[in-house]
């Protein structure tokens, strides 16, 4: 049974319960809506099993990659979908959706085929987003969230368990005739399930009167500005499952604060820049196996008010342009990136990459909403997402006295 075919029994079933009804057969329209409930839930398993089938097939995992001449024809489906998901036919379908203009036939095909590889309960209206514009909204975001574009992702539907390294003992030699003592490896292990990250943005229809290449730029802009601000905040400051209410990805920041005696936080003079020695101190607590991917996160303020005006014993300043000309400033051999997410007085040494995990269980998508009387259009971008820090050993945290003092009384 497909949508088509579906949608069709669906509507004779009702007309029938609508008979019965207008009738005064009121059991006979108890049960023919009973049988309703039954379809309904029928094709819900339907949609979730051609769901999990597409995304199979749509991001295979350790198998060679699909050839599109397969004679077979397996994936021809999914892959059809893909290219019009990356097509600049679609990419126009969408904009000229959003903006309430009309389709051709092509682009409504197109379109089409799309949204009902990616919808899978009638209940779903939103809209999917063109590949080349998600990854022009994450790009944008990236630019002012560089740690949570930094971090490791991955896009699996549903729970995804992860082990996050908690204590190891270490390798001993030994005589020949020695016994080998147990090792002390312990693990603790966490779950990305699923965290709900929504945001809009509202234009006025005069906009919506402005040429398709203009109106998606703005749009992206607009989106990466609002879901870039939570994706960042998530990554870094998320309060995690069990914080007051909706639930939020684990933040490194938070994870920090949160360790019992904070072993992974150096604290500083509250109004006072860090000194040489503790930056030197916070560097010491990541572990070696995590120092290649080592970066230093701040927001502007504490960037050029504090860490700039860092310098060592002998008074030379220690944030130095890159040797290599591409105008990145390091502190020693730390690249420096200026992150909004940062609270001021806040300083993330940080490997992201091999650091912290991020579960992307459902990409963006988009739902419009017209306001008649205001004149004005709501675009809600909808995201799921989660992440967890995988080992506090590939972070430190440089921070003023009074504030982490305050954080930790207060359980954070």
């Amino acid at each position: 049974m497909n949508k088509k075919q579906y949608l069709a029994m669906r509507k004779k079933l009702m007309d029938e319960a609508e008979a019965l009804i207008d009738a005064g057969k009121a059991a006979e329209a108890e049960e023919k809506m009973k049988e309703i409930s039954a379809l309904d839930e029928q094709w819900d398993a339907i949609a979730q099993a051609q769901a999990n089938f597409m995304a199979l097939n749509l991001e295979p995992r350790g198998s060679a990659p699909i050839d599109p001449e397969d004679s077979t024809g397996q994936n021809s489906a999914a892959d059809d979908v893909m290219k019009a998901l990356e097509s600049d036919a679609y990419k126009t379908a969408w904009a000229k959706t959003l903006m309430g203009k009309p389709l051709t036939q092509d682009e409504t095909s197109t379109y089409t085929m799309v949204n009902e590889a990616f919808t899978h309960t009638t209940e779903n209206t939103s809209i999917v987003i063109p590949k080349t514009v998600t990854k022009g909204i994450w790009e944008m975001a990236a630019e002012m969230y560089p740690y949570f574009a930094d971090v490791t992702k991955t896009y699996v539907n549903g729970t995804l368990s992860m082990i996050q390294e908690d204590t190891s003992s270490n390798a001993a030699w030994y005589e020949e005739s020695q016994k080998t003592e147990d090792g002390k490896e312990t693990f603790k292990e966490f779950l990305l399930s699923g965290c709900e990250l929504s945001r809009a943005i509202t234009v006025s229809w005069k906009l919506k009167e402005m040429s398709i290449e203009d109106f998606i730029p703005y749009i992206q802009r607009k989106m990466a500005r609002k879901m870039g601000a939570a994706a960042g905040y998530g990554a870094t400051h998320g309060k995690g499952k069990g914080s007051n209410g909706k639930p939020e990805p684990t933040g490194t920041v938070t994870a920090l604060l949160a360790a019992e005696g904070t072993p992974q936080v150096v604290r500083y003079k509250k109004g006072a820049s860090p000194s040489y020695q503790d930056v030197l101190n916070a560097r010491s607590k990541v572990k070696s196996g995590y120092s290649a991917g080592l970066k230093i996160y701040a927001n502007s303020t504490t960037i050029w008010t504090k860490l700039a005006s860092i310098v060592d014993a002998n008074k030379r300043p220690i944030f130095l342009a890159d040797p290599t000309g591409n105008g990145q400033i390091r502190i020693l051999g730390m690249a420096v990136k200026e992150d909004d997410s940062m609270k001021d007085g806040e300083i993330l040494i940080s490997n992201p990459s091999d650091g912290y995990h991020m579960n992307i269980n459902k990409e963006m998508t988009m739902m419009a909403e017209d306001h008649v009387k205001d004149r004005k259009t709501d675009y809600c971008g909808y995201a799921i997402m989660d992440g967890n820090i995988v080992t506090d050993k590939a972070h430190v945290l440089l921070i003023e006295e009074d504030e982490t003092s305050a954080a930790g009384s207060s359980g954070t």
